[in-house]
C-alpha cells in the first residue's frame, strides 16, 4: 500500500468518524464525545509529537480546561464538539484561572465537527491576552481538515500507523454495533441453557419457592433504578416525633431530622442521577446517625454515649428506658437504609448453602422470571459446563463460545460490552455462574475465578451472581473473601434457613403436586418432609404418580429400600445388577477407611466409576466432594453419600445382608467399633431394623446383644413398622414405662405410644391408658410431670403449667367441633393430665367433658379411665359425672 492509499483511508475514516458525531449529536447523544477523546490519543500522538498523551480525566475526575495532555512536550488539548468563540474563550480562562500554565507551553482546542471561519470576538482576545502561553486561534484552535493537513506532511510510517489503526478501530466498533444487534439473540443463547437444567431436574420451576428475604436482596442488587424506592420508603418513615416525646420528659433537647425533603422525592433516571443520590442518601444517614445513636443501645459502635445534662433527675430517671427504646429503633432504621444502600453498590451476590437447598431453582428462576420480567440483560453459566473448556481461561472461552458473541481476544473486550449495554438500557448486566464447586480442578479455577472477579468489579454495572456448596466454598474457595473485591461481595449463607414456615408448607404442596402424588400427609409425616428437602426429594421420587392414601408417618427404612430400588431400575439394563454392588463396595471402604465422608473411587473398575457417576449426576444419593490439593490427588474424584442417613442405611443393609449369610459375627464386631463412632446410632438403627424386617436371627441378636440395647430400642421404635411388632416389643415398651429411674427414656415412649393411635398395631396408645390406670397417686403424678415436664426445668410447677396450657388449647372452640375432634383414647390420656391441672382447669376439663355429654368418643374415654387407681383422676371424673347424674 502507498502513501496516498493511506492518505485515502484516513480520511475516510476521519469523515465517517466526523458524520457520526454530528449525527449522535444532533440526537442529543453527546457522550460520544468522552469516547472520542480516547479514540483519538493515538491519532494525535503522531500529529503532533506527543509521546505520553494521555487523557487527563483517567488522571483526575473532571480535570479543568483540557482533556488530553503530554507533559513531555507540554502539550494539552481541549477537545470538543463545539469550536465556538465562548467555549475557546471559556477554555482559556479555565486555563488561565488552574494555572495549567506551569505545566503546558501550548494548548490546542481540536473542534471535533468544524470550527468557526474567523475567530474575532473581543472578549476571547482579552482571555488569549491573559493568558501566560501564546495563543493564535488560526494555529491553536484546529479541525479534521487541519489535522489531515498536518497529516498529509507525516513521514509514511506514521502515516501507516495511523491507517492501520483507524481500520482496526473501525473494525472493532463495527464487530461491536453488530453485536449489539445480535444481542437478544446471545442472551437468549444464554439463557438456553436453564432448558437443560430442566431436563436434567437440576431446576424444576414447579417446585421453586421463594425465600421471600433473598428475593428482597436480589431486586435491589440487580434492577437498583426500579427498587431504590425501598431505601426512600425507609427515611420517609424515618421521624422524631416519637423520640422528641421522651425527650421533652427527661428535659433534653429534642432532635431534629436534616434529611432533605428532595431526597426523598427524587427520581433517579440515570446511573449516574443514582449514584448520586445513593451518595446523599449515604451522607444523610451518617448525620442522622450521629444524632441518635449515641442515644440507643447501639451507642459503642460509633460515637461516644449520650450525656444527659442532668443524668439524676426525676425526668431522666423515667424516661431514660422508653427513650433509649425509641433511639435504637431509629438507629436500626438507618442501618437498615444503609444496607440497602451497601446492597445497591455491591458487585457480586454470593450464594453459598448445603447441597439440596435449592441454589439452582433459585438462580434459575431468577433468569426465567424476574430478569425476564425486568428485562435485565443477563449471561446464565452452569459451572459444570465450563469443564468443556481449557483451564486458565474457562470463562473466557464459555463467553466467546456462544455464536453470537463478537469477535475478542480478551475478556474486557467482553466485558466492556456489558457494561455498555448495561448503561444503555439503564439495568446492570448480570452473569450467573451456578455451582462453581462443580468445575474440576478447584485450585485453579479458584484463582481463575478471582482475576474474573476482579475484572468484573473495574466495571460499574456488571455484577456477579455466583453459588457454591458450602463446604466447597469454605475449602476451596475462602481466599475470595481476602481479595480486594472482597468489600462488594454480599454473601447469603443458607437459603433454608431463610423460608418461613408458610413457604415450607408451600414447597411441600408444590413438590407433591409436580410429581402428581395423592394422598395426605400428616402429624410427623409432614414434620419431617416440610423439614428436610432431602428427604422430601427422595420420597417424592420414590412414590411419584401414585396415591400414598393417609400417611401419618414416615417409615424412612422402607423409604431408602424403595428409592434405591427404582433408582438402580433406572440404569441401562447393563449397570443394574452392578449397582448395589457398587454402593456396597463404597461403604466398605468406609468402614476400612473409617472414614464417612470422603472416599476416592480410584481403584473402582471403569464400570464402577460409571455407576458412581450416575449417582453422582443428580447428587441425591451420591454427591462430589473436594479433593485434595496434592498431587495425586490430579484426575481423582472423590465422593461421599449426600445423606447421611442414606448411607448409615446402605451400611446397615450391607451388614445384615452379611450377617444372613453366616457373617453375624462380623455385625457384632462392626457395631463395637463403631460404637464412639458419629455413624453409630444411625448404623445401628437401621441394622435392626432391617434385622427385624428380614427376620434375621443372628443379626436381631447381634443387635440385641449390642451395649445399652434398651436405649436404643427407645430411640427406634417409631422406626419398627406394624408388620414387624410383637409381643416382646410390648413387654419391652411396658418395662421402659415402669422404669421411674429412665425418666427420659419413659417420656419418649410415652410420646411415642401418645400419637399411636391405630389399635390394630401392637404398640398403641392403650398401652400408655392401660398403664397410668395402674399408677398409685404417687407414681401417677410422677409419670404425668416426666412427661410434661423438661429436664431444665428450674421451676418446679412449670409441668402443672404446661398441663394448665393443654386444658386451655383443648377448650378452644376450634369452630364448633369442641371434643368431637379427638379420638377416645387421647382423650382418656387428656383426663389423666387434667386431674393435675390448677383448679380452674380441672373445672375446664369437666365442664367440657359435662357439655359433650353423650358424644360417643367422650363416653367411650370416660369408660377408659375408669379402672384408674389414683384418686385425682377418681375426682375429676365424679365431677364430670356429678352435674348429668352419672356415676363416676
Amino acid at each position: 500500500m502507498n502513501r496516498d492509499d493511506h492518505l485515502n483511508n484516513i480520511a475516510k475514516y476521519v469523515g465517517r468518524l466526523e458524520h457520526e458525531i454530528r449525527a449522535l449529536n444532533a440526537v442529543g447523544r453527546f457522550d460520544i464525545n468522552s469516547v472520542a477523546e480516547d479514540f483519538l490519543i493515538p491519532v494525535i500522538k503522531l500529529v503532533f509529537d506527543c509521546p505520553d498523551l494521555q487523557n487527563l480525566n483517567n488522571v483526575r475526575a473532571n480535570f479543568p480546561a483540557v482533556d488530553l495532555g503530554c507533559t513531555t512536550n507540554r502539550i494539552a488539548f481541549q477537545v470538543t464538539t463545539d469550536g465556538s468563540s465562548g467555549k475557546v474563550e471559556k477554555t482559556l480562562e479555565k486555563f488561565h484561572q488552574h494555572r495549567l500554565d506551569n505545566t503546558f507551553d501550548h494548548l490546542y482546542v481540536v473542534a471535533l465537527t468544524e470550527k468557526q471561519s474567523s475567530y474575532t470576538a473581543k472578549r476571547l482576545e482579552l482571555a488569549i491576552g491573559a493568558l501566560a502561553i501564546p495563543f493564535d486561534p488560526a494555529q491553536h484552535i484546529v479541525d479534521w481538515r487541519d489535522i489531515l493537513a498536518r497529516i498529509r506532511h507525516l513521514e509514511t510510517s506514521k502515516l501507516e500507523a495511523i491507517d492501520q489503526y483507524l481500520a482496526a478501530s473501525w473494525a472493532k466498533r463495527d464487530s461491536n454495533a453488530n453485536f449489539r444487534e445480535q444481542l437478544d439473540k446471545f442472551l437468549a443463547f444464554s439463557t438456553e441453557k436453564i432448558e437443560v437444567e430442566k431436563t436434567s431436574r437440576k431446576y424444576i420451576p414447579a417446585i421453586f419457592v421463594e425465600t421471600h428475604s433473598t428475593k428482597e436482596e436480589m431486586r435491589l442488587f440487580a434492577n437498583p433504578l426500579f427498587f431504590y424506592r425501598k431505601i426512600q420508603d425507609k427515611l420517609r418513615r424515618f421521624s422524631y416525633d416519637r423520640l422528641n416525646a421522651s425527650l421533652r420528659i427527661a428535659g433534653q433537647p429534642e432532635l431534629v431530622s436534616d434529611v432533605d425533603a428532595s431526597l426523598l422525592s427524587a427520581a433517579p433516571a440515570s446511573f449516574a442521577e443514582l449514584s448520586a443520590w445513593l451518595d446523599r442518601a449515604s451522607d444523610s444517614i451518617d448525620v442522622e446517625l450521629a444524632k441518635v445513636r449515641p442515644l440507643s443501645w447501639y451507642r459503642g459502635e460509633g460515637e461516644a454515649p449520650y450525656k444527659p445534662a442532668a443524668p439524676d433527675s426525676a425526668g431522666w430517671m423515667i424516661a431514660r428506658l422508653q427513650l433509649e427504646g425509641a433511639a435504637s429503633g431509629l438507629t436500626s432504621r438507618l442501618n437498615e437504609a444503609r444496607v440497602l444502600i451497601d446492597l445497591i453498590r455491591n458487585k457480586i451476590f454470593l450464594v453459598t448453602s448445603m447441597a439440596g437447598q435449592g441454589k439452582t431453582n433459585f438462580v434459575c428462576d431468577l433468569v426465567e422470571n424476574q430478569f425476564r420480567l425486568f428485562e435485565i440483560p443477563c449471561l446464565f453459566i452452569p459451572a459444570r459446563q465450563l469443564n468443556g473448556f481449557a483451564p486458565g481461561k474457562r470463562l473466557f472461552d464459555y463467553i466467546a463460545h456462544n455464536r453470537y458473541a463478537p469477535d475478542g481476544t480478551k475478556l474486557h473486550d467482553y466485558l466492556t460490552l456489558f457494561d455498555q449495554v448495561a448503561h444503555d438500557v439503564q439495568k446492570p448486566f448480570v452473569i450467573l455462574i451456578d455451582g462453581i464447586n462443580e468445575v474440576t480442578n478447584l485450585t485453579s479455577f479458584n484463582e481463575e475465578l478471582k482475576a474474573f472477579c476482579g475484572a468484573v468489579c473495574q466495571y460499574d454495572w456488571i455484577k456477579l451472581v455466583i453459588t457454591c456448596r458450602s463446604e466447597f466454598f469454605d475449602e476451596r474457595f475462602a481466599t475470595m473473601l481476602n481479595e480486594p473485591f472482597a468489600a462488594h461481595i454480599h454473601r447469603v449463607n443458607d437459603l433454608r434457613s431463610k423460608m418461613t414456615e408458610l413457604s415450607k408448607a408451600r414447597l411441600l404442596k408444590a413438590y407433591l403436586a409436580h410429581f402428581s402424588i395423592k394422598g395426605s400427609l400428616q402429624g410427623q409425616a409432614k414434620a419431617f418432609l416440610e423439614n428436610d428437602l432431602l428427604l422430601l426429594r427422595i420420597f417424592c421420587e420414590r412414590y411419584e404418580g401414585s396415591d400414598i392414601g393417609y400417611v401419618t408417618d414416615i417409615y424412612k427404612g422402607d423409604l431408602f429400600a424403595d428409592y434405591l430400588r427404582k433408582k438402580i431400575d433406572s440404569f441401562p439394563q447393563q449397570h443394574q445388577a452392578k449397582a448395589l454392588p457398587t454402593l456396597f463396595k463404597i461403604v466398605a471402604a468406609m468402614l476400612a477407611a473409617d472414614d464417612f465422608s470422603k472416599l476416592s473411587v480410584r481403584d473402582f473398575t471403569l464400570e464402577e466409576q460409571e455407576i458412581v457417576r450416575r449417582f453422582v449426576e443428580d447428587d441425591v444419593i451420591l454427591r462430589r466432594e473436594v479433593e485434595s490439593d496434592g498431587l495425586a490427588a490430579a484426575g481423582d474424584l472423590a465422593i461421599s453419600f449426600t445423606y447421611d442417613e442414606l448411607r448409615d442405611f446402605v451400611i446397615a443393609y450391607r451388614l445384615v445382608d452379611r450377617a444372613a449369610a453366616d457373617q453375624a459375627q462380623a455385625l457384632t464386631e462392626i457395631l463395637a467399633r463403631l460404637s464412639s463412632r458419629p455413624v453409630y446410632e444411625g448404623v445401628y438403627r437401621y441394622a435392626y431394623l432391617l434385622a427385624r424386617r428380614a427376620n434375621n436371627p443372628a443379626a436381631i441378636a447381634a443387635c440385641e446383644n449390642a451395649t445399652n440395647f434398651t436405649e436404643h430400642f427407645s430411640l427406634n421404635v417409631h422406626l419398627l413398622p406394624p408388620a414387624v411388632q410383637t409381643s416382646e416389643d410390648v413387654a419391652r415398651v411396658k418395662a421402659i414405662l415402669a422404669d421411674a429411674g429412665a425418666t427420659r427414656r419413659r417420656r419418649r415412649i410415652a410420646l411415642f405410644l401418645l400419637y399411636r393411635r391405630d389399635a390394630a398395631e401392637l404398640l398403641n396408645i392403650s398401652i400408655l391408658i392401660d398403664h397410668l390406670n395402674g399408677l398409685d397417686e404417687e407414681e401417677h403424678a410422677k409419670f404425668i410431670r416426666a412427661i410434661f415436664g423438661g429436664h431444665r426445668d428450674y421451676d418446679p410447677h412449670a409441668w402443672r403449667q404446661s398441663i394448665d396450657e393443654l386444658v386451655t388449647d383443648v377448650g378452644k372452640d376450634e369452630g364448633g367441633r369442641g371434643l368431637v375432634r379427638y379420638a377416645p383414647h387421647w382423650l382418656a390420656f387428656f383426663l389423666h393430665a387434667a386431674a393435675h391441672a390448677g383448679w380452674l382447669e380441672r373445672e375446664s376439663a369437666s365442664t367440657l367433658f359435662q357439655e359433650a355429654g353423650d358424644a360417643a368418643n367422650c363416653v367411650e374415654a370416660l369408660a377408659l379411665v375408669r379402672p384408674a387407681k389414683t384418686a385425682a383422676v377418681q375426682t375429676l371424673l365424679a365431677d364430670i359425672a356429678e352435674p348429668a347424674g352419672v356415676p363416676a
